[in-house]
């Protein structure tokens, strides 16, 4: 029988790794959007760098998951 203090470590790894893995695409998608914006804004370019930010940082961030997930999950 599995000890109660191992299994409750399981869970709170798979809540690390999950929470882990949305932060990584969250955080490229936002940063991508905000880069592209902020270019739109001075180059007077809308809403163009903003979609191609935006793009970039869905691709960034599912390599970033992709790789983070061979780290971390066995």
């Amino acid at each position: 029988m599995a000890d109660p203090n191992e299994r409750r470590q399981s869970a709170f790894r798979g809540v690390g790794v999950a929470a882990a893995l949305a932060a990584q695409l969250v955080v490229a998608i936002v940063l991508g959007y905000g880069i592209g914006h902020w270019l739109d804004g001075r180059l007077h370019t809308a809403p163009w760098l903003t979609i191609i930010g935006v793009l970039m940082g869905i691709v960034a961030g599912f390599v970033g998951l992709f790789q983070l997930s061979r780290v971390l999950l066995p």
